[in-house]
């Protein structure tokens, strides 16, 4: 503080000793008083020594001060290193909200589509044995049955198509070499208001925009024994050939024919399993495989009810799709289990994988069966049909038990499935991918007749990059080999076809995609399905959000023994159109 006031106290004494010299006039009258005026001025001198003194001992303690916080080293500033010739700068430490951030992933996928049923309605007709009650006694057709229902010409749709969002992380548990994995993913249907997933043609009670729909899980996972999955989940044995398949949320997605056993809008053996346990190997040599198991949960032998904890039969549709009764006899199985191994060095990559439904229900594909043979088991009583359930059911409904017809009584048998395939990608960017797959239902030789699971199939693509990788052209043949049987449920079933095995089907289609950049992509595709005979697949199964069936357009209110509400039909040639953009997150 006397650093400041000393300067300003000197000058006030200066000026009133001036002021005194003023005023100190050389009269006569005031020559008494100069000796005390001396005195004063004498006093005013010793106080302005002594404030000079102060002053100079403030100067010398501000030097001193100085001099000390001069030999005081100023702090160091840490300086980047310099980055090696070449090299990036090291990065900062992200922190822990970037860390956050970088968990969340996501697809919008959105397309318009313009496709076509392909129908023949000219061929409806109605088979029967010359003897009804002898097999060998020949065939007979009855009137044409009628045409199809509704539109199943050109249809415009807006569709999305496998768009998610989710959030993945990882914890390492404490000093250990081991994380604690975890990941939540939602289905979104970007084109319309979420809700259940229930049409004309399938009812689930899953919830489109819910979180679980999606690949959902936690567990464990080490760099030195691999990983443990639990959750809901695709199994290995889809995705071990995803990577050959660059059609995936189009129309022409190879699981139109691939996995597919019944040729309808479901992939038997490319579903998202619920409570499953799946473990995945490190890489070791470039060879790497998987194993999963998902229990059964289900109280009953022959997985007629929902399992336990789960929302849908395991058969991924909810009891009474399809006006059937309100069971899970339509494809719901017990325990399943798999395994795949694959293989991959340089631009070769090579997979080899198994999965087994045990127990699989389809007594509900007796219920609105065309067949000839079905109706002679009818007239002789055959002890393969549940008539128990069959007629108390009619007791109660007459009026609606006069279209309907029973179910099996126990068409339980497994179903199972193996496929080998691979890609090769050379140095300019052409690639080549095929497979191989055998699907099987064991059922006795009494039931083969309408065994229309069991056949091999097959697929190949070719691809080529182009512009550095920012054009792709693709395009895709899948073959199904004709089946064991038929449970003749199609509208225009025809017997003649049947007795010669005429089931095969062709779906061919082509891709070109354009990278904007690194997670936006537009796409055009192209896919028709070509059936023979009574075979009735479909495009746009097992990825694209709208799928175009062989169904027409009846729609029954209720749910009986009919099998009357989504009719099928036979021989349809599906076409289509889609053109979008994929953004990833």
């Amino acid at each position: 503080m006397a650093i400041n006031k000393a300067p300003g106290m000197l000058v006030a004494l200066l000026a009133s000793g001036l002021m005194i010299c003023i005023y100190a006039g050389p009269s006569a009258a005031q020559s008494a008083q100069d000796q005390s005026m001396q005195d004063r001025i004498r006093a005013l001198q010793q106080q302005m020594d002594e404030l000079s003194r102060q002053l100079n001992q403030v100067k010398q303690e501000q030097q001193a001060q100085a001099a000390q916080q001069a030999a005081v080293p100023a702090p160091v500033v840490p300086v980047p290193a310099a980055p090696a010739p070449g090299g990036k700068a090291p990065s900062a430490p992200e922190s822990r909200f970037d860390q956050f951030v970088k968990g969340f992933f996501g697809t919008f996928d959105m397309s318009l589509d313009d496709t076509t049923k392909g129908i023949d309605q000219k061929s409806a007709f109605p088979w029967s044995y010359v003897n009804p009650l002898n097999p060998a006694s020949g065939l007979v057709a009855g009137p044409n049955k009628g045409t199809a229902t509704g539109r199943v010409g050109w249809i415009p749709a807006i569709s999305s198509n496998g768009s998610n969002i989710g959030y993945r992380g990882t914890h390492r548990i404490g000093n250990s070499d081991t994380d604690f994995i975890y990941q939540i993913s939602t289905g979104l249907n970007m084109a319309a208001a979420p809700g259940l997933q229930d049409t004309w043609t399938k009812s689930s009670n899953t919830v489109v925009g819910a979180v679980g729909l999606g690949d959902t899980y936690i567990g464990f996972k080490g760099q030195s024994w691999g990983s443990v999955k639990i959750g809901t989940m695709y199994s290995g044995y889809k995705t071990s050939t995803d990577r050959l398949n660059p059609f995936g949320s189009t129309l022409g997605n190879y699981n139109a024919i691939v996995g597919n056993s019944g040729g309808d809008n479901r992939v038997e053996f490319g579903q998202r399993f619920d409570h499953i346990i799946q473990y995945q190997s490190p890489v070791w040599s470039g060879v790497r495989f998987e194993a999963m198991v998902s229990p059964s949960q289900n109280v009953n032998y022959n997985n007629v009810t929902i399992p336990l904890g789960s929302s849908d039969c395991s058969g991924s549709n909810a009891p009474g799709s399809g006006n059937l009764p309100e069971n899970c006899d339509d494809g719901a199985f017990g325990d399943a289990y798999g395994i795949d191994v694959e293989y991959e060095t340089g631009g070769l990559y090579l997979t080899a994988a198994y999965e087994m439904h045990r127990s699989t229900n389809r007594n509900s594909d007796g219920i609105g069966a065309n067949s000839p043979y079905y109706n002679y088991l009818l007239a002789t009583n055959s002890p393969l049909l549940d008539f128990a359930e069959w007629n108390a059911w009619a007791a109660e409904n007459p009026g609606e038990a006069a279209q309907g017809s029973p179910p099996y009584l126990n068409d339980v048998y497994n179903e199972y499935a193996f496929k080998y395939g691979g890609q090769y990608r050379f140095p300019f960017g052409f690639v080549v991918d095929a497979l191989y797959e055998h699907m099987f239902r064991k059922v006795p030789a009494d039931m083969e007749w309408q065994n229309e699971r069991e056949r091999p199939d097959t697929w190949i693509a070719l691809e080529q990059d182009l512009a550095d990788g920012r054009d792709v052209l693709a395009v895709g043949w899948a073959h199904a080999f004709k089946t064991n049987g038929d449970p003749s449920g199609q509208h225009n079933f025809n017997a003649l076809l049947a007795s010669e095995g005429d089931y095969v089907a062709n779906m061919y289609t082509f891709l070109y995609r354009h990278r904007l950049d690194k997670q936006l992509t537009f796409y055009f595709n192209g896919a028709a399905t070509i059936n023979d005979g009574n075979a009735h697949y479909d495009i746009g199964a097992g990825g694209h959000g709208i799928k175009t069936d062989c169904h027409d357009g009846t729609n029954t209110v209720f749910q009986d023994f009919s099998s009357s509400g989504p009719t099928t039909w036979g021989g349809c040639h599906d076409m289509g159109f889609t053109t979008g953009v994929d953004y990833k997150f």
